[in-house]
């Protein structure tokens, strides 16, 4: 332990002065850093690779969320450890620094610092955790699920808990797919599928804009399926037209003329 006048420095804070200087924080700034959070120490944390521990900044840039979540992970474990441990904590040039005055906080400096250099999270409870609301966040966000499905229902369904928004790979239509589910070929409406293939299927609002006038040919379709709860196919609906006296010569006025 290093003093300087009357402030105490852990051994890892001293190195990082060293190592520091080109970038002007000497240990007389940590000091004076010290002083003014009125603390008779000035300890840094090993992040296990030797650098310091870097603490969590809610509105930081950390690219995705692989970098992000093991931040704060670390960040909310290591203030917790200290604060059970009576030592105060604050934030300095970006990481958690302590006050190394307090005999209690070397050893959960050091506690940190080797677990840190055997693996790099020191909770992964919480890092499950947050992969699994960042999940959901972005599921939320991607797609209007139906009534009565949860982001939470298609992740359990997946085969893993996607980790990342922007490195992990999101089968959320297989996942609804499982669930069954598939999507109108031309819209985003989740449609209950009940066994049946999804095919070119729609969902009743897409079916009836299909219709062509006053002709009823397609409202009708589409109403004798709603009450059996099924859903049209494209393919249904084209040919449902092709037999319409009343819609096939407006949707097909090249095309040869029934009968002939």
């Amino acid at each position: 332990m290093t003093v300087i006048l009357d402030v105490k420095f852990n051994d890892f804070a001293r190195d990082c002065a060293k190592r520091q200087l080109e970038y002007g924080y000497s240990l007389d700034e940590m000091a004076e850093d010290a002083r003014g959070m009125c603390w008779a120490g000035f300890g840094i944390v090993d992040d296990g690779t030797g650098e310091p521990l870097e603490d969590y900044r809610p509105f930081g840039y950390y690219n995705c969320d692989c970098q992000e979540n093991p931040v704060r992970v670390n960040a909310e474990a290591t203030r917790a450890a200290f604060k059970a441990a009576g030592v105060e904590t604050h934030e300095v040039n970006g990481w958690i620094v302590w006050d190394a005055s307090n005999p209690a906080g070397h050893s959960v400096a050091d506690s940190i610092a080797c677990h840190l250099a055997d693996y790099a999270v020191l909770d992964d409870e919480r890092l499950s955790d947050l992969q699994w609301d960042n999940a959901c966040a972005m599921i939320d966000s991607l797609y209007d699920l139906p009534e009565g499905v949860e982001a939470d229902d298609l992740i359990r369904v997946m085969p893993e808990v996607p980790h990342c928004r922007n490195c992990s790979s999101w089968d959320a239509e297989g996942a609804m797919a499982s669930l069954g589910y598939s999507q109108c070929m031309d819209c985003s409406a989740w449609l209950k599928m009940d066994g049946y293939p999804p095919s070119d299927r729609v969902c009743y609002d897409c079916a009836e804009h299909e219709q062509e006038g006053d002709c009823e040919c397609i409202p009708e379709y589409v109403n004798s399926l709603r009450h059996m709860s099924l859903y049209p196919t494209a393919s249904d609906l084209r040919e449902i037209q092709r037999g319409c006296l009343t819609c096939y010569p407006i949707r097909w006025p090249h095309g040869t003329k029934m009968g002939a």
